[in-house]
This record gives C-alpha cells, sequence and structure tokens, in this order.
C-alpha cells in the first residue's frame, strides 16, 4: 500500500499531466506539451526542434508503458498508481535510474536555453505550460535549488523528483516541485 503523503502527490501529478482531463494519460497529453513548449520558444510549426520534442515526450510515454508492461496505449489513475506503488518491491538502482529517467526528461523540456542549469524563468515557464498554480512557485523553486545559488541543476532536480515520488515525509524539499499537491484530496481515487 502506499503511503498517503506519496499517493496525494502521485494523483496530483497525474492531474498535471492529464492535460485534457479525461481522467487517463494518453500520448497527445505528452504532445500538447511539447507543442506548448515549442509555441512558447516560438519554434515553427514544421521545424526538426519542435519535432524533437514530440518525439521526445512521446518516447517517455512509450517507456511508460513498456515498464507497465502494457499494450493499450491509455493509462489510468490505477494503473499510474500500481506503478509507483510497486516502487516499493523493487530494487532501489531500478527506482533511482526510473527517477533519473524522468528528472532528466523534464529537465531537457525547460533548460530553454540549454546551459544545463533551470533559471527561476524557465521554471516558471514549466508552471505556466502544465497550468500550475504560480502561488506555489517560489516555494517548488527553492526546494530544488538545495545549494541557494538561484539555479536548479539536473542533480538538484534529480532530488527533487526522489523526494516528490518516494518520500513520505510531507516536508521533503522537492513535494513543491509541481506545485501544491496537498490540494488534490477531494479529486483522489482508489
Amino acid at each position: 500500500m502506499i503511503p498517503e503523503v506519496r499517493k496525494q502527490k502521485l494523483v496530483h501529478l497525474f492531474n498535471i499531466l492529464d492535460t485534457n482531463k479525461n481522467a487517463l494519460l494518453q500520448p497527445d497529453d505528452f504532445t500538447a506539451v511539447a507543442e506548448k513548449i515549442s509555441d512558447k520558444l516560438q519554434y515553427g510549426a514544421e521545424s526538426k526542434e519542435r519535432l524533437d520534442l514530440k518525439s521526445h515526450a512521446l518516447r517517455l510515454y512509450v517507456q511508460l508503458l513498456t515498464d507497465m508492461e502494457k499494450e493499450e496505449v491509455s493509462i489510468s489513475l490505477d494503473e499510474w498508481l500500481q506503478l509507483f506503488g510497486s516502487w516499493e518491491i523493487i530494487h532501489p538502482a531500478s527506482a533511482k535510474k526510473y527517477i533519473y529517467r524522468i528528472a532528466s526528461y523534464v529537465f531537457s523540456l525547460f533548460d530553454q536555453n540549454r546551459d544545463r542549469v533551470i533559471s527561476k524563468l524557465e521554471y516558471l515557464a514549466m508552471f505556466e505550460i502544465y497550468n500550475i498554480d504560480m502561488s506555489y512557485s517560489e516555494k517548488g523553486f527553492a526546494g530544488l535549488d538545495a545549494n541557494g545559488d538561484g539555479l536548479v541543476s539536473m542533480e538538484e532536480m534529480t532530488q527533487g523528483f526522489k523526494d516528490f515520488l518516494l518520500s513520505p515525509d510531507p516536508d521533503a524539499p522537492g513535494n513543491y516541485i509541481f506545485g501544491n499537491w496537498k490540494c488534490q484530496n477531494a479529486k483522489m481515487a482508489g
């Protein structure tokens, strides 16, 4: 059984990723984010950069399906919770690799100038693109910026995802990476 704090965070992330709000994760949810990022960066409709972002988003989604051993292309909330709940019984090295993969994906999407750090401005763009309440952006950024230099490194992003996905501690620094996870209580299923 998933500890309640982790479950709330996972439901929150599911709801953020479900961009069309149909209670399922589908390829279109991931490509829609790539399109929003491309629009923000003013990539042309037929540009290589736009195609690269969409391809990157779809690769992560296909990897999720592969890890879940799913043939169907939709992921329900219960399936999502099962995947992350299973981490309590899998080898820690496998979870670490998976966390790195997810963190790397998000990092690469939002390191817009490719300087290998995420600035506060780039982080705020993530909140905007995912339609996350901006009132928690400062807390989220501060939780990720462990060394206080005003930038988020890949190492800090990975630690933030580790906190978010695995920690049962409601005060873990990375918990607010995607805003206020506590507001999802009323929407929880399962």
